[in-house]
């Protein structure tokens, strides 16, 4: 079976791929190792067993170019945009390929126009896949991976936490230290963001954090900017629930825009 990952830069795809290729009967195949798996499959040849290619998000960009519709299985990782662009920029790939935008507020609005770039084509036609959240792979791991294994008629198997890369079990040679993922990934723009930067989000993001299930900042009760919240601290507020995103398929509910 052919499965493939669809994601914009560093929404814990790798990740994901990492963790599916801890199971038994699956085999997963990263960014520049991938390439000879897309070639296989481009040329109709067909892999034995299940194997999961997590190809480059360039190919993405690219809106000819419909990658997926030669497997069997197409999952969408998605992640909070304002997340991705926070951990984007302080992993040192922000530019790879890609040129500097104009800044306003001290966000990039060129990476972001690189986000919606990709989003425009998986909101067009999210029928093939099968979306996943970061934010649920990452606060219920094994409820997400047991309905994504069901998607992936795969036997359940324990996944989580998973095993680090090592030469025997193979795996992301980047997943070599933790084999778990750590909570306070997620939600960090209501840490790290001012209210004027959350705007600009909401300015040029604002319909499609909508349509994925994210909240804009009017949608926070109390949120306050990184800088303000130095002076203005938000009330503590208690089982605060967000709608609930609109997903192809999951099986699950999110907790992608929830304060737990």
């Amino acid at each position: 079976m052919r499965v493939i990952i669809g994601y914009s830069m560093r929404s814990g795809s790798t990740l994901l791929a990492h963790i599916l290729s801890g199971h038994s009967q699956a085999r997963a195949y990263s960014d520049i190792s991938s390439n000879w798996a897309l070639a296989r499959i481009a040329l109709g040849l067909q892999p034995p067993g299940t194997v999961c290619i997590k190809p480059v998000d360039l190919l993405y960009l690219q809106r000819r170019l419909r990658l997926w519709e030669r497997y069997d299985r197409c999952i969408w990782l998605a992640r909070d945009p304002r997340d991705a662009y926070l951990s984007t920029v302080e992993s040192g790939y922000a530019y790879l390929l890609w040129r500097r935008g104009r800044m306003e507020q001290g966000i990039d609005v060129g990476l972001l126009a690189r986000w919606r770039r990709i989003y425009d084509s998986y909101l067009a036609d999210p029928d093939p896949w099968y979306r996943v959240h970061y934010e649920d792979l990452v606060a219920e791991p094994d409820a997400t991976l047991a309905g994504l294994l069901t998607y992936l008629d795969l036997p359940h198997e324990k996944l989580y936490p998973f095993q680090t890369f090592d030469i025997r079990h193979g795996g992301d040679y980047k997943i070599a230290r933790s084999n778990t993922v750590r909570d306070d990934s997620r939600h960090r723009y209501r840490r790290e963001l001012t209210a004027a930067q959350m705007e600009v989000f909401d300015r040029y993001l604002g319909p499609h954090m909508r349509a994925l299930g994210y909240p804009l900042s009017d949608d926070i009760p109390h949120f306050v900017g990184k800088c303000e919240a130095l002076h203005n601290p938000a009330p503590i507020q208690e089982n605060v629930k967000y709608a609930q995103p609109i997903r192809h398929e999951a099986p699950i509910g999110s907790t992608c825009g929830m304060d737990e």
